[in-house]
């Protein structure tokens, strides 16, 4: 009887020790196998393309970019490749346009080790996983905002523009975002416009002061970005 092919894995993380982590956690399962790892956006995209993995074990904080971008480059071109995003982030907001960008489980970093094995089985099935941490108020937020037709604050917010509203609350400026996300900084400019409009915030500082204070709360660090 012939041995069924492993399911083939790679690992795109921006820490050394995390992604060693993640290889040996998948390694040691038979049925998988990690046949590559990448420490950032470019690099991954890259990677997935010469691969083709059954799947790519993803962080939303890479040095060069985001796993969004990642997520919406990869599922573009790869759409039957799946993701299960692990990501130092606790807030459900997160999990949930992980999910709607096409990921198919979210985890926390702050879960058990094991979780990861156990949500790669999910996710590969075809199945949605969030992790235990998170599952209650993924759960909450969806079932509230369908019953309620919920959009306000951070909800209101497109998928960019949480993503650049999240990396100013890591302390990134203007110039260091758009270089990331490989737009202009008017572009930039533009989205922050939106997002103060949307927050009914009356400037730049205040933007800035509820971004990083959105942050704390997921307890995370930010440092004071260099500019406004």
């Amino acid at each position: 009887m012939p041995k069924t092919a492993k399911k083939r894995i790679v690992v795109i993380d921006d820490h050394p020790l995390i992604r060693f982590a993640y290889v040996q956690l998948i390694s040691r399962e038979a049925d998988m196998e990690c046949v590559g790892q990448a420490d950032g956006a470019a690099s991954g995209i890259k990677l997935a393309r010469e691969q083709k993995p059954d799947l790519a074990v993803l962080d939303l904080g890479l040095g060069d970019g985001d796993g969004f971008e990642v997520l919406n480059s990869l599922k573009k071109e790869l759409p039957e490749m799946k993701f299960l995003v692990v990501s130092r982030h606790t807030d459900a907001l997160i999990a949930e346009r992980a999910l709607q960008a096409g990921a198919g489980g979210f985890l926390s970093k702050e879960e058990n080790p094991d979780t990861v094995v156990e949500a790669i089985r999910v996710v590969l099935s075809g199945r949605v996983y969030v992790g235990p941490i998170l599952a209650n108020q993924v759960h909450r937020r969806l079932v509230e905002n369908k019953a309620e037709g919920r959009k306000g604050g951070l909800e209101s917010l497109s998928t960019r523009e949480l993503q650049i509203f999240r990396m100013l609350g890591e302390g990134r400026n203007n110039k260091q975002i758009a270089g990331e996300l490989g737009v202009s900084s008017k572009t930039i400019d533009a989205h922050r416009e939106n997002i103060k409009h949307k927050l009914g915030l009356p400037d730049s500082l205040a933007l800035i002061k509820h971004a990083v204070s959105w942050m704390e709360t997921e307890g995370l660090h930010a440092e004071p970005p260099s500019d406004s």
